[in-house]
């Protein structure tokens, strides 16, 4: 029998997704969480699993059907983990970058899911998103950010994270810890709250890879995901509903009240302040053309007014008797929405004006492609080698940058 150990890729069973095959990474401590729930769910079976870790203890515990020791100290092999060190973390699996790839080499579909704000998951998706790019494998990131009371470096590091990879990686969804409160009382223990966030995550990756495994009736793909995501920044929410024929209810409808209760969804409150939702019916072939169109009716309704709604339905044999809905919602940030094209008033033309063909023409107007330049007044900073670093932080004033810079105040230098 072959035995899987740290840094081995062979004898990996490979189990198909419609005509290909997936992978599910998990990175660091959360990410590791994760792949031992998704390995107790029933409807995970056909997925593959690699868990990629600095701290060798966690990685020994996991049930993953692989496992790659990516060291912090490689020199050594200690396998200590990387302190929540964002360098460390990044060098230790950059340096594991040849054997990621032969892990990830041959499958149709990459899913690396983990938890921002610590070190191993921060620093190594990077070289996820890189190797997965190189090998040709599309690849979905499902990370989830700190709670609001963790502390404010690892929240800033999380969001530094998603800057940086957001431009070189086809799709990431972000789920918000705190969206667990929606669903957790205030005296639930943080251990417990931990545990239900990897939980809910394992669920949500089975949901979006059953989305993508199946053929498509009406579409939703990744390309689907792809429109609505590539390289902007959003915050993402997903509900997943499952509902079985022994359930003995309309299974659809019921199906569709789970994922509308679904932590993660975040609520009516959440669906409000989004501006986009992919709606995904999944089931087997005994899926009625009535279930279908009822149901994409009632989800659709379910969700506000306004906003833009992919819908599709999708039917796999493994899911015989069953149904999934699956929503994922998307509140885009500021800077990710189209911007209206501006719009400039021409000065009035006095009674003697020329004619119009000796006047010069307008920006954006068929005869020229000229575009009017504005100065927008805003500073970047640079914090050199504190860039990488948390930010040192004294009342709303960050200290990693140069007292004159952070006061605006202008340096003479001369004629």
């Amino acid at each position: 029998m072959m035995e899987f150990n740290a840094n081995t890729s062979a004898g990996l069973s490979r189990a198909p997704i419609g005509n290909g095959k997936a992978l599910v990474v998990g990175i660091g401590g959360c990410g590791i969480r994760i792949l031992d729930f998704l390995r107790g769910n029933p409807r995970a079976k056909w997925l593959v699993t690699l868990a990629v870790d600095t701290d060798g203890g966690v990685l020994a515990g996991t049930r993953a059907d692989a496992v790659i020791n990516a060291s912090a100290d490689w020199n050594s092999k200690s396998c200590a983990g990387c302190g929540g060190d964002i360098i460390r973390g990044e060098r230790a699996v950059s340096h594991e970058r040849a054997n990621l790839k032969e892990h990830i080499r041959g499958f149709s579909l990459m899913i690396v899911t983990g938890g921002l704000g610590g070190g191993t998951a921060t620093g190594g998706v990077r070289t996820l998103a890189s190797v997965a790019r190189e090998e040709g494998v599309p690849a979905i990131f499902l990370l989830t950010t700190p709670f609001s009371f963790e502390a404010h470096s690892r929240r800033k590091n999380a969001d530094d994270c998603l800057q940086e990879i957001l431009p070189v990686t086809d799709v990431v969804l972000t789920m918000p810890n705190d969206l667990l409160f929606s669903m957790l009382p205030p005296d639930t223990p943080a251990e417990n709250a931990f545990a239900t966030s990897a939980k809910e995550m394992a669920s949500t990756v089975v949901g979006i890879a059953s989305v993508l495994r199946c053929r498509d009736l009406v579409g939703t793909d990744f390309a689907t995901f792809m429109r609505a995501l590539h390289k902007r920044k959003a915050a993402c929410g997903i509900g997943v509903g499952f509902a079985e024929n022994s359930d003995g209810l309309d299974r659809c409808a019921l199906a569709l009240t789970r994922m509308l209760d679904s932590p993660f969804l975040g609520g009516s409150e959440a669906m409000k302040r989004a501006d986009a939702a992919i709606v995904t019916l999944t089931g087997g072939p005994d899926l009625e053309l009535g279930e279908l169109k009822r149901s994409l009716e009632l989800a659709a309704g379910a969700m506000p007014k306004g906003i833009e709604i992919l819908s599709g339905a999708n039917v796999c044999d493994e899911a015989a008797g069953s149904v999934q809905m699956t929503a994922v919602i998307f509140q885009y940030a500021p800077e990710s929405k189209p911007e209206p094209l501006p719009r400039h008033t021409p000065a009035a033309v006095p009674a003697a004006a020329p004619d119009r063909g000796d006047e010069l023409p307008l920006p954006f107007s068929a005869a020229s492609d000229n575009v009017e330049e504005v100065e927008l007044g805003l500073q970047s900073y640079d914090k050199g080698v504190f860039k990488k670093l948390p930010s040192v932080r004294f009342h709303d004033d960050d200290l990693d940058i140069p007292t004159y810079q952070r006061r605006n105040i202008r340096i003479d230098k001369g004629s």
